[in-house]
């Protein structure tokens, strides 16, 4: 028995089958003419007769009416046929209320739920480890309503909930046949028949020919559940009783944690049952469902990419024929992560702006989208490609992609999808929180935890951040986040509902990634490894510090190198009453170079080259110039399918690569001689990951152009030199390590902590350990730091294995750590995520700001606006305004905004350079968005002539990233250099 909880989405349970373990199979089916019952047209009808061998004589027989017919008349399926039609097609399945048992003791069956269950087989390309050939997802809509009379039973009522009533899969057609006579089914199963037969024609026009059996489609549909039912031995099902008064079941409270990166996103669970001591293992890892491919699914930290594509359990405009409206409705718009990067693969570049590489690096972006948003992909003819973004999601957003309920001043509903790159991240949110309603109360998930009946809600949602996140952006985070909440109850249809199914859940986005990983550390060490003696653990790795007392204090700096950013953190900890840890934050940086960085100069530096060298081997005169053309930037009258074909490329095939070789980089043996080898492009790539032929002509095509005989994109060898790839990851990083480990030594801290996935590189260590800010037997890498069990993410040796995910899982204990964890309590309300903007000024090209360029000097943007907060200066062209936290000149500096002409055709009717005056705003001002507030506004313009300007002629808006086109990963566009040239990183 398997129970499902009402309003819980839909749920999938998950099967497999080995096909030649199966039961033989054949059924014989004979269509008889009913000749006495003749249409208007003339045309005999036909009724579709199963026939059984006849137990004495052997020969086919029809039980119902005793009939022999001739064995001419007569067509049959064994189960390989049964199942070949409706491979990887969603279908509608009986899946029936049990009404009671009849005298034989067999079940009864109602006529209904008829619309909540459907099927999804697949063939596995290979055996899975389990041995099956096939996998087989059983999907059910959960949603509930009241009983109607004289209406059809779609759909579970209220009162199957309340009695849970059981519902069992109904394979013989004595006990379905009604089911296959409902118009909206026949239809459906026409439909599966006719996309089969146009496959196997290779897309020529279907024939009366085709179709030898008016009921095939039945025949087939009759086959295939009778190879369900003898394969799968799908369990019994229940409606669990949550929406009676009294119910029995009291909710169980689930933390939902999330670390949302530039590259990747993780996440975690946590249960908190009632009456019951809090205990970290009943955390578990946030598992994505692959929606186009459902018999996938993805529990690892993911991609933190978006595609909008529509979410597809079959044939909707079939279903809606039934009277269901929105049969398994799925409120998202977008997927992310695995799924997310699979679609951009493979999108032909002709359908328009379907994606991004990740909104967290565009929250800055407010401005509409002037082109809007399609689906990603061709549609179901395989020619036209899918339509503008739309959906009923669209009456709870404006066209920017605001949600409404989350405006001050609410506007109207969107009519065409222009959201800002910035809105994004309320879509990436609202998936994620679906997925995670989904999986909370699947039940596998459940069928795992105590108490697997009771159904689970979300109690909160925690967001990490970067610990230098400039407070505009923390501002849009926060308001962003609360949107894709209300965005995902609102689609859901349970605002405003007398009992809603769940209340929404709190927001918490106060924690930063590095002092998360802090905590990681210290709940091991304190817990784990002295047994809860905190005093003993600060004895021995603090010392006394005249500014905290007598006792010792502990000060830990750790640096977080994560896909976007590399942050530090330093934090001082004391002990209280030998008890509670008291934190106090002494410094906090971060800088916008990191492992994206990495990758971008091993794609520059080692993945091109060998292009080019391959090219000017096949013969192509100028290969740098070719390589310039294919990846420099784009050009006049550039059509926007080779744009999207040069993004394609630079991610499925140069970043596998690039990743390829870092990877194997990462397992260098320390100090030891590696002699450079080269690998053939297929060693790469698997049938599964190998480009698609129209990619790798983007650049064969070109070179064929250019000249070349015989260039393949496969023919080409890397180098695989792991003392040039070092070299390459220390041009990236010096700078930035040598700031960061100039403060950690400059503070005489105790402890360094190491995270992030690039932390893993050897450069990266051996740079740390070259400029010594602590004693080396002081610098923990979090990769394979033993944490122990309790750790979500741990390996079979009870190691972290990835060091990204030390953030959530702080996160987590963040949390929990006021009173909630035995041995153990940390008062992370004292963490708190302060501007580290304090001199701003103009930007230089190279990224600093030059003493005289500062424009408010040591100011705190967290205190209130003041009348003398206000500086001029020149304008002479668009430029940024940005931001250092110290006053030293060389400090990297990272931008914050842009300021602009508002019309650029003004500019030669201007007399420039214009005296421009920013003041500070009043970020609380009333009737204010969240997301549009701002820290800085223009109050004066004057030209050369002293003539006061119209303060419109400018504009100053907020974006922290130098390309407002898009980053590298959005656009494909890289830097190329000469052999032997530097690179300008670092």
């Amino acid at each position: 028995m398997v129970s499902l909880i009402p309003f819980s989405g839909v749920q999938i349970l998950d099967f497999g089958f080995d096909i030649d373990a199966t039961p033989k199979l054949t059924r014989f089916f004979w269509e008889e003419k009913q000749t006495d019952q003749p249409e208007e047209d003339g045309t005999i009808p036909v009724s579709l007769r199963s026939l059984h061998p006849d137990p004495e004589t052997g020969e086919l027989i029809d039980p119902a009416t005793g009939q022999h017919p001739d064995e001419e008349q007569v067509y049959s399926f064994n189960k390989v046929k049964g199942l070949e039609t409706f491979l990887g097609k969603w279908v509608p399945v009986p899946v029936l209320r049990i009404k009671g048992k009849d005298a034989d003791g067999e079940d009864v069956f109602d006529q209904g739920p008829t619309n909540w269950a459907r099927v999804r087989v697949v063939e596995l390309p290979e055996r899975d480890r389990d041995g099956n050939t096939h996998r087989v997802m059983l999907a059910f809509d959960t949603e509930i309503r009241p009983t109607e009379q004289d209406r059809p039973y779609l759909v579970p009522s209220a009162r199957d909930s309340e009695e849970e009533q059981e519902c069992r899969f109904v394979a013989r057609e004595v006990d379905n046949g009604w089911f296959l006579s409902e118009p909206w089914v026949e239809e459906w199963l026409e439909e599966v028949l006719r996309e089969y037969r146009v496959a196997q024609r290779a897309g020529r026009p279907l024939r009366q020919e085709d179709y030898p059996y008016l009921c095939e489609h039945w025949a087939r549909y009759l086959t295939f559940l009778n190879v369900l039912e003898d394969a799968c031995r799908f369990p019994r099902v229940k409606l669990a009783d949550t929406v009676s008064e009294d119910s029995r079941y009291v909710p169980i409270d689930v933390d939902l944690v999330l670390d949302i990166g530039n590259s990747r996103t993780c996440g975690i669970l946590i249960e908190s049952y009632p009456d019951e001591r809090l205990d970290l293992n009943n955390s578990y890892m946030l598992e994505l469902r692959d929606l186009s491919r459902p018999e996938q699914a993805y529990s690892h930290p993911f991609e933190s990419r978006v595609e909008f594509a529509r979410p597809a359990f079959g044939r909707d405009y079939i279903s809606r024929r039934s009277g269901r409206a929105s049969g398994f409705y799925w409120p998202s718009i977008v997927r992310v992560g695995p799924e997310a990067a699979r679609l951009a693969g493979e999108a032909q570049g002709t359908e328009g702006t379907s994606g991004l590489s990740s909104p967290k690096r565009y929250l800055w972006d407010n401005r509409p989208l002037n082109q809007g948003w399609r689906f990603n992909g061709i549609g179901q003819d395989g020619v036209t490609t899918e339509p503008p973004v739309t959906g009923a999601i669209m009456a709870f957003v404006t066209e920017d992609g605001d949600v409404i309920r989350n405006m001050k001043k609410p506007s109207g509903s969107a009519v065409r999808a222009k959201f800002s790159r910035s809105s994004l991240f309320t879509f990436l949110l609202s998936e994620i929180i679906l997925q995670a309603q989904m999986m909370i109360n699947s039940p596998d998930n459940r069928s795992q935890r105590r108490h697997a009946d009771v159904p689970r809600q979300l109690r909160r949602i925690i967001l990490t951040m970067p610990p230098a996140t400039p407070l505009a952006e923390q501002r849009i985070m926060r308001d962003r986040a609360r949107g894709a909440i209300m965005l995902t109850w609102d689609a859901l249809g349970w605002t405003g509902r007398q009992r809603m199914p769940a209340p929404e859940p709190t927001l918490i986005l106060q924690w930063d990634e590095a002092s998360c990983t802090q905590l990681v550390y210290l709940y091991t060490e304190i817990t784990q490894k002295f047994q809860g003696a905190a005093t003993d653990f600060f004895s021995i790795m603090g010392r006394t510090r005249a500014e905290y007392g007598f006792d010792p204090s502990l000060r830990v700096a750790s640096i977080d190198i994560g896909g976007g950013t590399t942050d530090l953190m330093v934090t001082t900890y004391q002990i209280e009453g030998n008890r509670a840890i008291n934190p106090t934050q002494n410094f906090r940086e971060g800088f916008k170079i990191a492992g994206d960085d990495i990758l971008e100069a091993v794609i520059e530096r080692h993945v091109l080259p060998p292009i080019g060298r391959h090219l000017a081997s096949c013969g192509v005169r100028d290969a740098g110039a070719l390589l310039q053309q294919l990846f420099g930037g784009d050009r006049a009258g550039m059509p926007e399918q080779e744009r999207h074909l040069r993004k394609q490329f630079v991610t499925q095939v140069c970043m596998p690569i690039a990743l390829a070789l870092l990877h194997a980089y990462e397992g260098a043996k320390p100090y030891g001689d590696q002699v450079p080898f080269d690998m053939p492009f297929e060693d790469f790539f698997t049938l599964d990951t190998w480009p698609p032929k129209r990619i790798m002509d983007y650049v064969e095509r070109k070179a064929q152009e250019a000249g070349s005989d015989g260039f393949r994109v496969k023919d080409v060898a890397f180098t695989v030199n792991f003392d040039a790839l070092a070299q390459e990851v220390q041009n990236v990083m010096r700078a930035t390590l040598f700031d960061l480990c100039e403060v950690v030594y400059t503070l005489d801290c105790d402890i360094l902590l190491i995270s992030g996935r690039p932390s893993r590189l050897p450069a990266i260590q051996d740079a740390i350990l070259a400029l010594m800010p602590v004693s080396p037997n002081r610098i923990v890498r979090m990769h394979h730091y033993r944490v122990g069990h309790w750790y979500p993410f741990s390996d079979s040796l009870a190691r972290i294995d990835d060091p990204k995910t030390t953030a959530v899982v702080g996160g987590m204990l963040c949390a929990l750590s006021e009173g909630q964890i035995e041995g153990f309590l940390l008062r992370a309300s004292q963490f708190t995520l302060k501007s580290t903007a304090r001199y701003i000024g103009e930007m230089e090209i190279s990224g600093q700001i030059k003493t005289e360029r500062v424009l408010f000097n040591d100011i705190d943007l967290e205190a209130r606006a003041t009348a003398d907060q206000s500086a001029a200066m020149r304008f002479y062209a668009p430029s940024f305004i940005g931001f250092r936290q110290l006053p030293v000149e060389r400090w990297t500096a990272t931008p914050l905004y842009y300021l602009e002409l508002t019309n650029p055709q003004m500019a030669p009717r201007l007399s420039l350079p214009l005296t421009v005056t920013l003041e500070r705003a009043e970020v609380d001002a009333e009737g204010t968005d969240e997301a549009k507030k701002e820290d800085f506004k223009i109050v004066e313009v004057e030209d050369a002539q002293g003539e006061a300007r119209p303060k419109s002629l400018l504009q100053l808006r907020l974006q922290t990233l130098k390309s407002e086109a898009g980053y590298w990963l959005d656009t494909g566009i890289l830097t190329l250099y000469k052999s032997g040239e530097e690179g300008g990183h670092g």
